[in-house]
């Protein structure tokens, strides 16, 4: 690959060694003005072993960063899609191996872990946002359950005694329109200040909907939030943060017939098609400073997040089936108390871990199932089978008279009402320490206890809504036989139906780091660490079998080593992580028989994943600013087999790649200052293919399968640029997203077939297109 020639060239050309801020203080001499907080402990970024990279405000304007998920764009080794999720060093935020309900990537803003759909949709605004730090490995350690990837810390602006305010307005292309201010001071002089900001974003998409003549991936964001600080005494810190995030956005994909081509960006279905989530986040932090070297610090959190959307069932033109709605409304409590010590000698943090998420959803509506798709014959060919395949063994004359008392039965119609009820309790103790023995070693060690309760209650109603034949108005032995139809397809629904009392399963894990630094010079550090990220087991529902199961813990050693590095002043950084990750029990679903849903989750899967993530940072001159970075990342199954129950075909997935891992990701972005206000910069993105699917032969149906046996995400190189012109207070700015309007396939749903029915369909999503917009913003 012609790309991975040039990637490779640019890091052995400019050196190496990993996670490196993004920041303009680097033109500092002092680069530990860089300070990374995600570690419960304070840290300049060249003292701190873990791989993160750290995006500020700064680079927010610089690069264009609007969103969570923009930032995925400009740290190796991390990719993701909007309404998709992301992807940290190969491994899914959420799932890899099919198994499991725990999250493997965190995401906490001031202290508050965010519910599961503002991760999973990454609309997440950087509007008045400090500093995010991305943390690449395993954080379970400090971080505990949900963080075996890694953990995405976010800090929002904090007030300050100084008046100061700040505001923007963009408009561009497909209807963009966003309207940010921020802003605060003092109410009492060194006691009390207060901060708000607003921000309002709209987008109507570059999707055309043909059927309702309207645009379909639009986005609207907004976000409010306030924020008060107290400081009665130099020794003593409130802070106090209420925040609301209001989120809808339309359907992501395009849709194409066989023989179409999936660039068009275009959909058809009737059904508006629309998801919601609105959060309110509480956060109370208290900070208290006992003595120089002793400090207390407590965050109490609450949020609560309602999400909802609405699907048109059939995805067609016409309404075919009821639409499909959804609703979830996730609450959490948290509460945080740790202790930091630190002396010349030792950095030390010891602390407790509460938290509670309470999880109630509803789900109601319709979808056609397709006999082909789930491997039955056409109705006339089941109908004539003999019993010992699965057929009804009827005569051809019999045959030709039920027929036509089915005419709509494939596809099959399903109606579904769904509810859920899950509560999750986690507590902790967790202890980290620093002990520098000498000029040129250190010791790191830290240690996790993690104890959790999960409980899960369930009721599941399927049921056949086509219109079925009545048998009592049939003549002998017409009404036997389509009595004996009926019953076999309501059978099928009331048996994937159940309902399940509340069940409650507790789970616990030792979580220990232990490693060594190396000074080498007070600009260049080299570090060896093991840590043991986890994933909480579970309880889960067979619907099937009308039964719980649970399943246990998931577990990794993660052995990195990291090399930090500053050059000429403090002008250059340059660091790297070169990781190795052994994970076992992993929560993979088996099919027990035949059945659709008679699925369980067991601890049988091993994996790996091995790489590298290697980033510069880079002040050339007073005028020129340089930053790049390379990741590699390559995750494999070494043990993944289960059997079909239907054949007894043992498969074997060992060998695998994880879905939606691409093994290669690199960025550079270059900005040069003209003087006299003028500045611009360019900047690349590069992300590798990746499998779309686990197992295609599941989830894809057997036309498909045969048109393309594994289907992958496209490869894609995006360029983006920007102009601006700054006087006085102001600035006006131009900026290009994608700016040679790459097509390419972001995310593989599946491809197009020739059969001709409602499911023939191919659906992607396409990564945005060219998109330009000018912003003016002021500063006061």
């Amino acid at each position: 690959m012609k790309y991975n020639k040039v990637a490779m060239g640019l890091m052995l050309a400019c050196g190496a060694f990993s996670h490196v801020a993004l920041a303009d203080e680097l033109l500092d001499e002092n680069v530990e003005k860089i300070v990374v907080t995600g570690q419960k402990i304070d840290r300049s970024l060249k003292d701190t072993v873990n791989s993160v990279a750290v995006v500020t405000s700064k680079e927010f304007e610089r690069l264009n960063i609007k969103t969570v998920n923009d930032i995925y764009n400009v740290v190796p080794n991390i990719s993701g899609d909007f309404g998709q999720g992301f992807s940290m060093r190969g491994i899914n935020a959420f799932n890899v191996s099919g198994g499991g309900n725990s999250y493997l990537t965190s995401m906490y803003l001031d202290g508050a872990p965010l519910p599961f759909r503002l991760l999973r949709s990454g609309a997440t605004s950087v509007w008045d946002l400090a500093q995010v730090e991305v943390f690449r490995g395993p954080q379970s350690t400090l971080q505990g359950r949900n963080a075996l990837a890694g953990a995405i810390i976010m800090r929002t602006q904090d007030p300050t005694y100084e008046w100061s305010g700040k505001g923007k307005l963009t408009v561009g292309e497909h209807g963009q329109q966003e309207f940010a201010v921020a802003g605060g001071g003092a109410l009492i002089d060194d006691m009390l200040a207060f901060r708000l900001s607003y921000e309002d974003k709209q987008y109507d998409g570059d999707i055309y909907n043909v059927t309702r003549k309207e645009d379909a991936n639009f986005e609207n964001t907004e976000t409010v939030r306030g924020k008060l600080l107290f400081q009665p005494t130099e020794d003593f810190t409130a802070l106090l943060t209420l925040s609301n995030m209001d989120t809808e956005y339309g359907p992501q994909w395009s849709l194409y017939n066989y023989g179409g081509s999936p660039f068009d960006r275009t959909s058809w279905q009737n059904s508006p098609v629309w998801q919601k989530t609105d959060t309110d986040l509480y956060n109370l932090e208290l900070t208290w400073d006992l003595t120089d070297e002793l400090s207390v610090y407590s965050v109490t959190t609450y949020s609560d997040s309602e999400y909802g959307y609405n699907w048109d069932g059939d995805l067609t033109a016409e309404q075919l089936v009821l639409d499909q709605q959804y609703t979830r409304n996730d609450e959490t409590v948290s509460q945080e108390l740790r202790f930091t010590y630190q002396t010349d000698e030792v950095q030390a943090v010891v602390g407790a871990y509460y938290s509670k998420l309470d999880v109630d959803d509803i789900a109601s509506g319709e979808r056609l199932i397709h006999f082909s798709s789930i491997g039955l014959p056409p109705l006339a060919t089941l109908l004539g089978a003999p019993p010992s395949l699965g057929g009804f063994g009827l005569p051809v004359e019999l045959i030709g008279a039920v027929l036509p008392l089915y005419p709509d039965i494939d596809p099959v119609k399903l109606g579904l009402s769904s509810t859920l009820a899950q509560e999750v309790e986690t507590m902790a103790i967790y202890a980290d320490v620093t002990w520098h023995i000498n000029d040129q070693f250190d010791l790191l060690a830290g240690l996790r206890y993690d104890e959790e309760e999960q409980s899960n209650a369930s009721t599941a109603l399927y049921r056949i809504n086509n219109i079925l034949p009545d048998p009592d108005v049939l003549p002998a032995p017409l009404n036997q036989v389509v009595g004996a139809i009926n019953n076999t397809l309501n059978g099928l629904a009331a048996n994937a139906s159940g309902v399940e009392p509340p069940s409650s399963a507790d789970f616990d894990a030792w979580l220990p780091k232990l490693g060594v630094s190396y000074h080498a010079s007070d600009d260049v550090t080299a570090s060896f660490v093991y840590q043991r990220g986890y994933r909480s087991g579970g309880v889960g529902t067979n619907i099937a079998q009308s039964r719980l199961f649970t399943y246990d813990p998931e577990y990794t050693d993660n052995y990195e080593l990291s090399i930090r590095s500053v050059w000429q002043g403090g002008d250059l950084m340059w660091n790297t992580n070169f990781f190795y990750t052994d994970w076992t029990d992993q929560q993979i679903s088996v099919q027990l028989s035949t059945g659709t849903f008679d699925r369980e989750t067991v601890n049988s899967g091993e994996s790996n994943v091995k790489g590298f993530e290697t980033e510069v940072y880079y002040y050339p001159t007073d005028q020129l600013t340089i930053n790049a970075g390379l990741g590699y990342a390559k995750s494999e199954f070494t043990d993944f087999e289960y059997t079909l129950p239907s054949t007894g075909e043992v498969i074997d997935l060992s060998g695998r790649a994880f879905a939606d891992a691409p093994k290669w990701t690199a960025n550079v972005a270059i900005t040069y200052d003209f003087g006299e206000g003028f500045s611009a910069g360019i900047n690349a993105n590069y992300r590798d293919e990746s499998p779309a699917y686990l197992n295609p032969a599941v989830s894809l149906t057997p036309q498909k399968l045969a048109l393309d046996a594994d289907p992958t995400n496209d490869s894609r190189t995006l360029l983006n640029a920007n102009a601006s012109y700054e006087w006085d207070n102001y600035t006006i700015r131009v900026d290009v997203s994608n700016l040679l309007d790459k097509d390419y396939i972001a995310t593989h749903f599946s491809g197009a077939d020739s059969l001709g029915n409602s499911e023939s369909y191919g659906q992607h999503q396409l990564g945005r297109s060219r998109q330009a917009n000018i912003s003016f913003l002021a500063t006061f």
